[in-house]
């Protein structure tokens, strides 16, 4: 599992904090804001390049690319039989 801790260090403290260590609520609003975005966008491209298999914008990378290359292998492989039987 990632450090937490860590990661906010490294992604959200100076994006989310004023200097004096405070949080900025509108900043915190507009960074959820813009993640909540993305987590939808992820999804619908998920959805759509596995042919609606996986939808889960925190399946595994891995996972979302092998369905992926499984379906554009059969996808090919079907084009060339029908090319064959042309």
């Amino acid at each position: 599992m990632n450090d937490y801790i860590a990661t906010y260090d490294k992604w959200w403290k100076e994006l989310v904090e004023n200097p004096d260590g405070t949080f900025n609520k509108d900043q915190i609003m507009r960074e959820l804001s813009d993640y909540a975005w993305l987590m939808q966008a992820v999804s619908k491209v998920y959805c759509c390049i596995t042919d609606g298999r996986i939808s889960k914008p925190n399946t595994l990378p891995d996972v979302v690319i092998a369905v992926y290359e499984d379906l554009v292998t059969k996808y090919v492989d079907e084009a060339i039989e029908e090319y064959k039987n042309l």
